[in-house]
């Protein structure tokens, strides 16, 4: 079986890449020092990957691709093997790497690469101790977070909608290794799946609750990514300087019930949704899959109701 390091990056073609790197630039990415092109932008976290996003100028804006790193060369080669996967090739971005391109059942787009030369990391501010009731671990020193742009640390995850997502399950399972967390059926039914929260199989060691969410959809398209913050009062802080920037806000603050996320959901400028959080689950391989009804009730336990528009379709893959 292929071994899989994690998520690595999203592509996304935009209408304007100058719009689309200044909005990300706010939303808490950096932009990368490359050399300069008007239609590309590489953006990156605050951890050592060198590009988390980019972006593409595009006529018809849509998610292009999910990068994925293997865990190594050989495993490279083994990807090449899979069914309609490309031949090995170079990247020419940030940090190099190779790569082999392949399209999963459901018209979605995979690079998966090794190879990729790390960058230094940013100055990360260390999470802020809370006094819980009855555990103060917070003496003599005021809790004054900064009025600044949330810090991305990394690419969390990516929801997309496949027409079939029972057969992408299975694609992910049989060829990357991935694990199921919780199926969601039709409410009423027992055998009609409408999604998938899916994680890597990394043993003993604990992983994201979900780096991949499938969800039923008529066409291929992509419902969010999601880049994690050091905490909640990043999450918080974010959000006042979105709404201070007068960007469109979607749904949060809130909580998640599948996975547990404390969320924040925004529009980016050609009306894809982008998601930050804090506080995720992590499981290991001792963490059964379960089955719950997609119900509203299983989205979130606090915060707004979830509005309408978080069930439309955002964008075509």
């Amino acid at each position: 079986m292929i071994q899989v390091r994690g998520l690595k990056y999203v592509v996304y073609g935009v209408s304007d890449v100058a719009m689309t790197k200044a909005y990300m630039v706010d939303f808490g990415l950096t932009p990368v020092a490359w050399p300069n092109d008007p239609n590309r932008a590489y953006m990156r976290g605050a951890l050592g990957s060198p590009y988390i996003y980019i972006a593409e100028k595009s006529e018809n804006p849509s998610m292009r691709v999910i990068g994925i790193e293997l865990a190594s060369a050989q495993d490279l080669v083994l990807a090449s093997r899979i069914y309609g996967a490309s031949p090995i090739r170079d990247l020419d971005r940030p940090g190099g790497g190779k790569c082999v391109e392949i399209v999963i059942p459901g018209d979605t787009k995979l690079e998966l690469v090794h190879g990729i030369q790390e960058a230094e990391e940013h100055d990360i501010r260390r999470p802020l101790p809370i006094n819980e009731g009855m555990r103060k671990s917070r003496i003599n020193a005021p809790q004054r977070p900064k009025r600044i742009p949330a810090q991305v640390l990394r690419l969390g995850h990516v929801a997309f909608g496949v027409s079939d997502p029972v057969e992408t399950r299975q694609w992910l399972e049989g060829n990357l290794g991935m694990v199921l967390s919780d199926a969601m059926l039709v409410p009423g039914s027992k055998e009609e799946y409408i999604g998938f929260f899916m994680r890597w199989n990394h043993g003993a060691t604990p992983t994201d609750h979900h780096t991949f969410l499938l969800a039923k959809a008529k066409t291929t398209l992509v419902h969010h990514c999601s880049f994690e913050l050091q905490d909640i009062d990043a999450v918080y802080m974010g959000h006042e300087w979105m709404k201070f920037k007068e960007h469109r806000h979607h749904w949060g603050v809130g909580r998640h019930v599948l996975g547990s996320q404390v969320f924040d959901y925004w529009w980016d400028p050609d009306g894809f949704r982008v998601e930050r959080y804090a506080d995720g689950d992590l499981f290991d391989n001792t963490v059964p899959a379960t089955t719950v009804e997609g119900t509203n009730e299983q989205l979130w336990t606090w915060g707004p109701s979830v509005p309408e528009t978080f069930f439309q379709e955002a964008r075509h893959i």
